[in-house]
């Protein structure tokens, strides 16, 4: 696989050394700010850098880092519904252990689903993944800058090769629901060879694969046809029982189907709680084949494509300027009012109506899955564009540089958090798999931030990076890279 990329990224020999100093020159990552806080870099490093190798200290973009830390906090929002127990539905509190939506916290939990649906569920990831892609155009122009192109392609084939290994151990090994290894495949597969292409395409092509081939993948992951049929049916069924008219076989069918589901649910639900809590060395089958339906299910549905539109809005949006704070703080503003003027109604118009309609699995598919992808696309960007201001405008800078130390240490952060997390519900003396309200969920997400946040501001007062970003950059040069700080 290496020697085919190699091959992909060759230029002829005459014309290579001028395409990778216009590179280096139009290269966002050396704009220079009146802030701090954007770039860390300094005109040109990357050009009079000696040798292939890993980003230096000194070329390292702070806002990237600021938002990849916040975006690597906010996945965990949605993640814990995954880590806490089981669930009927992604991501949406439906024949979970405790009950959501009843008794007196039925209010605490329908305003907490809102601001997760809001904010964070499914736009921290297309941010995560967009800021993946930044990385690429970051990486490749970088080391296309020092030597060839081809070299340039072996290292980032390399680096994703391994990428995928962790990604598989992660998903086998710890929690099922990793998304590195996605990561890694459409690198190699699908952003690498637009890596060159021009900034205004990059940002349309991948908003239309994103948004198109998000909706379209959602359908087909969840069955949305499927589900609103079979709901129309028992709707039809229901009512000519009522009347006294028998019902069709079709209708008799659907409604069987519900009642006959409806019966299981208990055992199944404790099933998986029992599961859930287990010995680790009992639940590895189960996780090794749970991640691999996963990973099929995102491939055969289409709905990978979300997160390959993402990237390549990432790359876009990095060449622009965007994500590196080179835009107006209006632009920011205004980017951010767009992007949650298009978010806000669709997400709190599912919500209202999906609380009207006592949150049904149909319900759910027609007023929150249904309009998925356009609304995690446009949050996401808004909530990057408010980051990016309060980056620009100088404020909160302990918080952003919080944030920061997350985002430097990213990877070795989103183990720790499953780690921590599968200790904690599963593997630990608690055994708390199952056993949290909707609400309660908060206390162990606002713990873990603190671990994460603490853990990398300690860390990073002795080391230049995470403990996992060392291993992957020494494996991905095979060699042992400098990791202690220099007195």
């Amino acid at each position: 696989m290496s020697a085919a990329f190699g091959v992909f990224g060759r230029r002829a020999a005459g014309g290579q050394r001028a395409t990778t100093q216009r590179r280096a020159n139009r290269s966002p990552q050396m704009h220079q700010t009146s802030n701090a806080m954007l770039s860390t870099s300094e005109a040109g490093a990357a050009a009079r850098a000696p040798s292939q190798g890993p980003v230096a200290p000194a070329e390292r973009i702070a806002a990237l880092d600021i938002l990849r830390g916040f975006a690597l906090l906010g996945i965990l929002v949605l993640n814990i519904e995954s880590f806490s127990g089981p669930s009927a539905l992604h991501d949406v509190p439906i024949g979970v252990a405790k009950p959501a939506f009843v008794g007196w916290h039925a209010p605490l939990d329908l305003a907490i689903f809102a601001i997760k649906w809001l904010f964070f569920e499914g736009k921290m990831r297309t941010l995560f993944s967009i800021l993946y892609g930044a990385g690429i155009v970051l990486m490749t122009s970088r080391l296309e800058a020092r030597g060839p192109s081809g070299k340039a392609a072996d290292i980032f084939c390399r680096r994703n090769q391994w990428l995928l290994l962790f990604g598989v151990i992660h998903g086998t090994l710890i929690w099922q629901g990793d998304i590195l290894s996605q990561y890694a495949l459409i690198a190699l597969l699908v952003a690498f060879p637009f890596r060159n292409v021009s900034a205004p395409r990059l940002i349309v092509v991948g908003l239309v694969i994103g948004v198109l081939g998000g909706t379209i993948g959602v359908s087909r992951a969840m069955d949305i046809p499927q589900a609103l049929k079979a709901e129309r049916l028992r709707d039809e069924g229901a009512a000519a029982l009522a009347d006294g008219r028998a019902p069709s076989p079709e209708q008799r069918t659907a409604l069987e189907a519900e009642a006959k589901a409806k019966a299981a649910a208990p055992a199944n639900l404790q099933r998986s709680i029992t599961q859930g809590r287990g010995p680790y060395l009992q639940s590895v089958a189960s996780r090794a084949s749970g991640y691999l339906g996963f990973v099929t299910m995102l491939f055969r549905s289409g709905w990978i494509l979300e997160v390959a539109g993402s990237m390549l809005l990432g790359m876009g949006l990095f060449k622009s300027g965007f994500l590196t704070g080179a835009k107006s703080r209006a632009t920011y503003l205004k980017t951010a009012l767009i992007g949650y003027g298009v978010a806000a109604p669709i997400v709190l118009t599912g919500v209202a109506m999906v609380a009207a309609e006592r949150f049904t699995v149909a319900s759910v598919m027609r007023w929150i899955y249904q309009p998925y992808a356009l609304q995690i696309f446009a949050g996401a960007i808004a909530n990057a564009s408010i980051v990016l201001l309060v980056v620009k405008s100088g404020w909160f800078r302990g918080a952003t540089a919080a944030l920061a130390n997350v985002g430097r240490t990213a990877f070795s952060n989103y183990i720790l958090t499953s780690l921590l997390c599968q200790f904690l519900f599963a593997w630990g003396p608690w055994k708390l798999y199952g056993a949290l309200e909707y609400h309660q969920q908060i206390y162990v997400i606002l713990g873990v931030w603190t671990v994460n946040l603490i853990a990398s501001a300690l860390w990073l007062r002795a080391f230049t990076q995470g403990p996992l970003e060392w291993i992957w950059r020494s494996l991905v040069y095979w060699r042992r890279q400098p990791i202690r700080r220099s007195a």
